[in-house]
């Protein structure tokens, strides 16, 4: 037994992986990183990867599941993710488990409550965790905010959301017009400013953390982010520590409860 808490393996385009423990169980939300880079990174935070019990796909993106077939063959993993992200990412000898995006379903100890996003991905989805009393919300690639998004992540204790670019540096900078385009549209990813916008009205008085995830190493600054999201919080007469990932390092651990 050991207390719950959650870290950042890596975040970014370079690769996506979050770890989250329970007292009882362990998962790895995307696998985006090498097998041994991810083997590394677990063991920074104490955890043995034999002792992972799943790896959930967000979407089939290089960058969340360029590790996941090795890490889980090589450990006994089961991978879940939706049919439109199994059928896109390698998984032979594995043990693959099809999810929907709407039904809830259990790992050990941990509830785990998958939505849709929009993201130009087959069948992506982000994930709200339940783990004791407190619930996790975690969305990384995402275009936009719908109603579902703000109603799946209302009522966190920890809010782990994307913050992948600022508008202006995106604009002004040396991305090809199709990509920034692709970026900027509601199947992209969410801009500084959106992940405020979120925060903004999910936030709560259980709330106790903000992490912003996927923050883009030549469009975004992490003392962007973090101002922009704290501006629309003071706007929202809401205090919250808000704290951005670091490209490509891992972060954490994140305490709950």
């Amino acid at each position: 037994m050991h207390e719950s808490f959650v870290a950042v393996l890596s975040s970014g385009s370079c690769g996506n992986s979050t770890l989250v423990s329970s007292r009882e169980s362990a998962l790895l939300i995307d696998a985006g990183i090498s097998c041994r880079e991810l083997e590394r990174r677990l063991e920074t935070f104490g955890a043995e990867p034999s002792r992972v019990d799943a790896v959930l796909l967000t979407h089939e993106h290089t960058d969340h599941n360029r590790g996941a077939r090795r890490f889980c063959r090589v450990h006994g993993v089961p991978m879940y993710g939706t049919s439109g992200t199994l059928a896109l990412t390698p998984h032979e000898g594995t043990e693959a488990v099809e999810i929907s995006a709407r039904e809830v379903f259990s790992i050990g100890d941990i509830t785990v409550r998958p939505f849709p996003v929009k993201h130009l991905a087959a069948e992506p989805v982000a994930f709200s965790l339940k783990i004791d009393d407190a619930k996790v919300s975690i969305a990384s690639d995402l275009g936009c905010l719908t109603d579902r998004v703000v109603r799946e992540m209302s009522e966190s204790n920890l809010l782990m959301i994307e913050a992948n670019h600022d508008v202006h540096l995106l604009e002004n900078g040396n991305y090809p017009d199709f990509l920034k385009k692709a970026i900027l549209s509601n199947h992209g990813h969410l801009s500084n400013e959106n992940a405020g916008n979120l925060c903004a009205r999910v936030v709560c008085d259980r709330l106790d953390e903000i992490i912003l995830l996927h923050l883009s190493r030549d469009n975004n600054r992490s003392d962007l982010a973090r101002d922009t999201v704290n501006t629309r919080l003071v706007e929202a007469a809401a205090k919250v520590r808000v704290t951005p990932t670091e490209y490509g390092s891992h972060n954490g651990p994140f305490r709950l409860g």
